[in-house]
């Protein structure tokens, strides 16, 4: 047996195995080697691959590639994830230990290891430490993983922010923080976002591949495999990953399995979407969760477009989604950069069928669980919802705790379009 060469779960650390990032890449090293040393901040949802492009960015061999080379550049990787704990003394301990073990210089690293070493640290004691680091020619490159461990803790104050700021502007220190939304968006107070020190970033933002980049993973993946794969069968992997790399990876994974317990044709297809949706669902819940109201009405809203009769009413671009949600053109823009939706020629679809079909389970009432239409009245008349009285027909067919947004979505469409999704057209 050989081993699968699609993995989901784990970050990419062998850079041969990495793929596509080439724009961002190129920015955040741009400004790196820039004369004032740059710093850019990597937003991205779950599962888009930040850690994997702060483990490329950090490798030797990459770096150096880059130019950014070990005698001049001293690149730290430091994961802050389920450090709920961390104060800013051991937040620099454990940044100076990473320096210590990174750095080419020895006596630098002597240096950074007996500060690491101290109890406390002040920001004197850094600006020494990081003045000889400059005098030396070197720079500092924190690549900084979950973030928000950090800017969310009520242990760091804005004069923690304040001094880092102030390293990163005066002492060749440059960050590289990545966090699921902007830094700005992620603070514990409203003091620490108004402090200046986010004023120090570039925002790139990780989206799902384009199409070519989604392509040279799945195809140089399933070259590994070594076994015959027809188009078909890399068309539906792509269908079902949607560009975002840990869903290409997942359903390249199953499509290799499949073929090695020797499935075939619809057998095979079968096989493929069941194990994509059993892995696929908790993230589908994330997801949905994470989602704003708004943007879970913007997200039926094209989900029961696109099961409509094809018509120039029905399509789902941005005319129609306005008429019938004056939110979609905001909420599309969040949930393209987010990942979960995508658009081709102006028409806007889901990134994935199977995220299509988790939502249509998640919002439909299963048998036995389906209201009286009586309480659908009473709901309407006491809640003075009598806006949505055109989908009191179809509300029973959905669970309550989504009837405020069902009813939304469905008294603006047509009648034959509610009478579709309430038979459950939507799974």
């Amino acid at each position: 047996m050989t081993a699968n060469p699609f993995t989901f779960g784990n970050p990419i650390k062998d850079p041969a195995r990495f793929v596509g990032r080439q724009a961002e890449i190129r920015q955040i090293t741009g400004r790196l080697l820039s004369s004032a040393r740059e710093s850019t901040s990597i937003v991205g949802e779950r599962r888009m691959g930040k850690t994997s492009l702060l483990y490329h960015l950090a490798h030797p061999e990459v770096a150096a590639g880059l130019g950014l080379t070990s005698d001049r550049y001293c690149m730290v990787y430091i994961d802050f994830q389920g450090l709920t704990d961390i104060t800013p003394v051991r937040f620099w301990q454990r940044v100076l230990s990473k320096a210590a073990r990174a750095s080419c210089d020895a006596e630098l690293a002597g240096r950074f290891k007996e500060a690491a070493g101290r109890g406390e640290l002040d920001l004197f004691d850094l600006e020494d430490l990081f003045t000889e680091v400059a005098e030396r020619g070197l720079n500092l490159v924190m690549l900084l993983d979950e973030f928000e461990y950090v800017t969310q803790n009520p242990n760091f104050g804005s004069d923690f922010f304040g001094g880092l700021r102030a390293l990163a502007i005066h002492h060749n220190v440059s960050l590289i923080p990545a966090t699921r939304r902007e830094l700005v968006d992620l603070c514990h107070s409203d003091e620490i976002k108004g402090s200046p020190f986010f004023n120090i970033f570039a925002n790139v933002v990780l989206r799902p591949f384009p199409r070519g980049d989604g392509l040279k993973l799945v195809e140089g993946s399933l070259a590994e495999a070594g076994a015959d794969f027809p188009s078909e069968q890399r068309d539906f992997v792509q269908t079902l990953g949607g560009g975002h790399p840990f869903f290409l990876q997942m359903a390249g994974y199953y499509l290799v399995e499949g073929k090695d317990q020797g499935l075939t044709g619809e057998a095979l297809a079968r096989y493929l979407e069941a194990e994509f949706s059993q892995q696929a669902d908790p993230h589908f819940t994330y997801c949905w969760s994470h989602s704003s109201e708004s943007e879970k009405i913007t997200l039926l809203t094209i989900l029961a477009l696109g099961q409509a009769k094809p018509s120039k009413q029905n399509t789902p671009n941005l005319e129609n989604l306005t008429r019938l949600h004056s939110r979609a053109p905001l909420d599309s823009v969040s949930l393209i950069k987010r990942g979960l939706l995508e658009e081709a020629n102006g028409v806007f679809a889901l990134f994935s069928p199977s995220f299509g079909r988790w939502i249509g389970r998640e919002v439909t009432a299963g048998p036995g669980e389906e209201e009286a239409t009586a309480d659908v009245e009473a709901w309407l008349t006491e809640g003075g919802l009598e806006r949505l009285q055109p989908a009191k027909g179809a509300l029973p067919k959905f669970k309550k705790k989504y009837w405020p947004i069902m009813g939304e979505v469905l008294k603006e469409l047509s009648f034959e379009l509610i009478a579709g999704v309430a038979l459950g057209k939507l799974l």
